[in-house]
């Protein structure tokens, strides 16, 4: 072993591994604060149902129906409990706080923050199995990767599961012939098992499959301990199943609730009319599309990265395979599905940058063997790193700059309440930009949000009941809910009832059911005014360019060809005897 290598393997850090620790954390904490909410059903489907578990109000979706639950309250329980801090805070001092804090505390530290956790263990186990270069490259590319800073930063069971995901790959190379440390493969396999129950039981049940590969090389490989490595996660996942049981079953209120099993039922089972295909479909190309977003050439590396290495013969072969056999079958299986959505890949997100860290290696030291002098190599190696890292932050700035006008319009309206009177219920409502609020957490504790008819059609979020004991509201069932996506009256309001509107500057289409807000573009009605707006993109007008995909610095618009259109989103005040004169 080399001097190098050596000293890798005691675990001294070198001054480049603490500056991409450094940025790592930075990232997460950027993407913590700044990055976008992409997906309405974090909003509503776990944002929304956390937001009453800690303040006692807010939307319920026909999934965390009784007679439906497919949400797992179980699941929402540890970002509750990582509040604490927060409400004990405010009980000793009685000096109330931004509810908002709430929201950005769990972002940082229980999301983003566990994610940079995972990704360090990832990086420590690379570095001491694989290599230091291995274990660099794949901590740049997952630490800019803009995929990674939108999935780090989501309420979803799917990040959950990526993140539990990526530890159990990390105790899994532990676990490899030649990397046991003091005879404890057992110990990594049984930890690397049970990170693969933890995301796939408590996350998202189909991220089981992606522990599929590990569990086969255990049965093969460690046949004398297989006994002993069947009980430990046996026992453990009998009594994570058991917990998860209890929680569900006292707030659905049902005997043996298992909402694991429930979603399961939902995705593969459904009746005609019911199932995920309803919320629409996608070809292929969708996902190819999403990962050269998210990952640009990283993801192409990493598709591929099992080529240099058959070139070199490596030993890390094994190891790739770990890492790669997940990539495909998770590939297969969703390419496949009908409707797909951008989070449904969260779970191999770090695996492509674990995949494509093997091929720049690999690629990088075939290339060494034909040159004579080690400039130009170490030269491609700054160029790669600088085209992923400067590729990708340009993406994060993009999504920050053209999409984050939803969280700027909900922190103006967290910041109304000394406007109103203090007793009084405050509606906010929003019509077609209903699914871009992200929070109730950005509400004063007597502002509710509401809905008015607009031009969507399907179903729309209810609420949970209010003053009542916690159980008796989460285990009633709501009115007006179903699984096929049906519009329900009683899920709306008269435009009369409400004192604030979030709604983007485009004419108002009083033809497809919009309230008659915008007489033109940009022109609102006498009778409104705005409080607040901020720009974003337009969406559903015809983008083109370069400059929609990636954020292009001011000096060189003039330079790159990008046509972009873009809108309002504005906080509309109703005047009304609620608010103070």
């Amino acid at each position: 072993m080399n001097s190098k290598a050596e000293k890798e393997k005691k675990g001294a850090l070198s001054c480049v591994d603490y500056i991409l620790i450094l940025l790592n954390v930075s990232m997460r904490v950027y993407c913590g604060l700044f990055m976008i909410i992409s997906d309405c059903d974090e909003t509503y489907n776990y944002w929304e149902p956390l937001h009453f578990l800690t303040r006692g109000f807010g939307k319920q979706t026909w999934e965390y129906s009784p007679e439906f639950s497919i949400r797992s309250y179980f699941y929402l329980i540890p970002y509750y409990l990582i509040t604490s801090p927060l409400r004990d805070y405010v009980a000793l001092t009685h000096h109330e706080i931004p509810p908002y804090f709430y929201f950005y505390f769990i972002r940082v530290v229980a999301l983003s923050g566990f994610t940079s956790l995972c990704e360090i263990v990832c990086f420590k186990s690379l570095r001491y199995n694989i290599s230091g270069d291995v274990a660099r490259w794949f901590l740049l590319i997952s630490s800019v990767s803009a995929g990674m800073g939108h999935a780090s930063s989501a309420l979803l069971p799917s990040s959950y599961a990526m993140d539990w995901v990526l530890l159990g790959t990390s105790f899994a190379l532990y676990s490899f012939k030649g990397s046991y440390i003091n005879g404890s493969h057992i110990k990594y396999s049984v930890l690397a098992i049970i990170s693969y129950l933890t995301g796939g039981i408590v996350g998202w049940p189909f991220a089981l499959a992606l522990g599929v590969p590990f569990g086969l090389y255990t049965v093969w490989v460690h046949k004398k301990n297989l006994v002993i490595i069947t009980l430990l996660c046996g026992v453990f996942t009998s009594v994570l199943v058991a917990c998860i049981m209890m929680v569900d079953s006292f707030y659905y209120k049902q005997n043996y609730a298992f909402v694991p099993l429930n979603i399961v039922l939902y995705n593969i089972f459904s009746k005609n009319g019911e199932g995920p295909e309803i919320f629409g479909t996608e070809p292929f190309t969708y996902y190819l599309r999403n990962l050269l977003l998210n990952f640009n050439v990283s993801f192409i590396a990493a598709y591929i990265a099992f080529l240099p290495t058959l070139k070199v013969n490596s030993h890390k072969l094994e190891r790739i395979i770990c890492v790669m056999a997940p990539i495909f079958i998770w590939s297969f299986v969703f390419g496949f599905q009908a409707h797909k959505e951008e989070r449904f890949l969260y779970p191999i997100y770090p695996l492509i940058a674990i995949s494509a860290a093997f091929f720049f290696v690999d690629l990088f030291g075939v290339l060494s063997e034909f040159v004579s002098f080690k400039r130009p190599v170490i030269l491609g190696k700054i160029l790669a790193a600088f085209i992923i890292t400067v590729i990708s932050c340009l993406r994060i700035i993009s999504l920050v700059e053209n999409y984050s006008a939803p969280l700027h319009v909900a922190k103006a309206v967290s910041q109304l309440s000394d406007f109103y009177d203090q007793s009084a219920t405050i509606n906010v409502c929003t019509g077609r930009e209903w699914y871009h609020f992200p929070t109730s957490f950005f509400l004063p504790k007597n502002f509710r949000l509401r809905f008015v008819k607009s031009s969507f059609d399907g179903l729309l979020p209810g609420d949970f009941r209010e003053g009542v004991p916690i159980q008796h509201a989460t285990s009633c069932i709501p009115i007006g809910m179903n699984a096929k996506n049906q519009f329900s009256s009683d899920k709306v309001v008269e435009f009369e009832a409400c004192d604030l509107l979030i709604d983007n500057s485009i004419k108002s289409n009083t033809a497809v059911g919009d309230p008659d807000v915008w007489v033109d573009d940009n022109n609102l009605r006498p009778e409104f005014e705005i409080h607040y707006s901020t720009r974003m993109i337009n969406s559903a007008a015809i983008n083109g360019g370069i400059g929609r995909i990636i954020h292009i610095p001011r000096p060189f618009q003039r330079l790159v060809p990008t046509s972009l259109e873009y809108m309002n989103l504005c906080v509309l005040k109703i005047k009304d005897d609620k608010q103070k004169r």
